[in-house]
């Protein structure tokens, strides 16, 4: 391939790009419709495809057009008669399943209002594409957060390949929502590299209708804000003030929701069956070490980052290894979508590229295994769709589902090359003064150095 022009190996590399994008699409569609076909042929209920969108719909629709509570065990009653055409029974083992209840918080309504006075179908075709618009901008954010500049043949197969990846076309196949808040803190990480900190913190706000993954990110902030407040307190305020906006629509909507709320999780995390991503993966005594280490590993790097200006390259650090934690150890629904939180590791990566290949052979190796585990899902989809699926069975299932699996391996990967990337790039002392650390970009000189 060197031997080639520039050009030439970049159309090749391209051309490989779109195979492989095409492949994963065409695979994701097989593997979705079979797996739903065994599961259907071989459960009691038999499940409609309504995709996890609709519970926010019909909790949306019958809270604004009929005043009804989301959260009722009427509401709920009627969505799982729309999903399995009966009202589970707890009781019953083979009915102890998703219930398909409305479990956001309230003020989630408010960024799907319009979609309540939609039928169903028109709501899921608008609702798709504002999902792909919310996975296009979060590569254009990260990108901006990190001033990184690729060429046009680099960016298109970057968006093509982002696009295309296991966590994103499993949110667009579902209609998931978790685009929306991921969404909102690249925007936050785009908006505090520009200086808008107010901006900043609102956004974050609007990422609590996932509150589970913003555990952590929060708790990074406020040690980062805390570091120095007087020249970071806007990020604090503009969190505080569209929070409790949020909070008080919600409540004139629906009076005393929040008190309910907390049970309304209790019950999800009950009948969803919420693990994290290693305790889904690792026997619980090993898990505990696991999580304990990898939480060390980042709280250390985030008390020595503390005191940097978020243009620089420890923060980017930091916050990536905080929402690479996230995935791994924060209780949530086991599915590939959480992985959206990798996408600045991976931009990490590309950014200091020449970094991780001029350094040790240990981690010139890691570099290659991070990049394998990268591309080996749409590879391997390549080799799957080569071959019909053939009528559902146990083996045939288990042998297309390699491609998904070996996105199982991304979490690790990232995490641990955040952890070399903190030892390959070198990075400014953590001993300087507060004053010393701007807390905005420094113009035009720090972009070029950074890229």
């Amino acid at each position: 391939m060197r031997a080639l022009p520039l050009r030439v190996r970049q159309s090749v590399l391209l051309l490989v790009v779109l195979t492989a994008s095409a492949s994963m699409c065409l695979y994701w569609k097989r593997i979705t419709d079979a797996v739903h076909a065994s599961r259907a042929s071989s459960s009691v209920l038999k499940p409609k495809v309504l995709t996890d969108l609709y519970p926010s719909w019909y909790g949306s629709r019958e809270l604004l057009l009929h005043h009804r509570n989301p959260y009722g065990v009427e509401v709920s009653r009627e969505l799982q008669i729309a999903y399995y055409g009966k009202k589970l029974d707890s009781s019953r083992p083979e009915e102890r399943q998703d219930q398909q209840r409305f479990a956001y918080p309230l003020y989630f309504i408010f960024f799907i209002a319009p979609l309540a006075w939609m039928p169903f179908h028109a709501a899921r075709i608008v609702f798709w594409w504002i999902l792909v618009a919310c996975a296009v901008l979060n590569v254009i954010l990260w990108l901006r957060f990190l001033r990184l500049r690729l060429s046009l043949p680099a960016l298109t197969a970057l968006f093509v390949l982002v696009l295309t990846s296991v966590p994103v076309i499993q949110n667009l196949s579902i209609l998931q929502p978790f685009l929306l808040p991921a969404c909102f803190i690249a925007g936050a990480a785009a908006a505090i590299v520009s200086g808008r900190l107010f901006l900043a913190g609102a956004l974050l706000a609007a990422a609590t209708v996932k509150p589970q993954i913003c555990l952590l990110l929060l708790a990074w902030f406020a040690l980062w804000l805390c570091s120095d407040w007087k020249r970071r307190r806007s990020l604090f305020f503009g969190f505080l003030v569209t929070l409790a906006a949020l909070v008080l629509a919600s409540e004139c909507l629906l009076p005393g929701w929040m008190m309910h709320y907390p049970e309304v999780l209790r019950s999800y995390a009950e009948y969803t069956k919420t693990s994290s991503f290693l305790g889904g993966i690792l026997p619980s005594p090993l898990y505990w070490l696991v999580a304990i280490v990898a939480l060390a590993t980042v709280a250390d790097l985030c008390w020595r980052t503390r005191r940097q200006p978020a243009d620089s390259t420890p923060f980017a650090l930091a916050l990536s290894s905080v929402l690479s934690l996230t995935v791994l150890i924060i209780p949530a629904v086991f599915q590939p979508f959480n992985d959206v939180l990798l996408l600045p590791a991976v931009l990490l990566v590309i950014r200091h590229w020449r970094e991780l290949r001029r350094s040790n052979p240990v981690t010139r190796a890691a570099t290659s295994l991070f990049c394998l585990c990268a591309i080996l899902p749409p590879l391997l989809a390549v080799v799957a769709v080569a071959y019909p699926l053939t009528p559902p069975r146990d083996w045939v299932l288990k042998l297309w589902s390699l491609p998904l699996s070996a996105s199982t391996a991304l979490p690790f990967a990232a995490f641990g090359m955040l952890i070399l990337l903190r030892k390959a790039v070198a990075t400014p002392s953590t001993s300087l003064p507060v004053d010393s650390a701007p807390s905005r970009p420094t113009g035009l000189a720090a972009a070029k150095e950074q890229t």
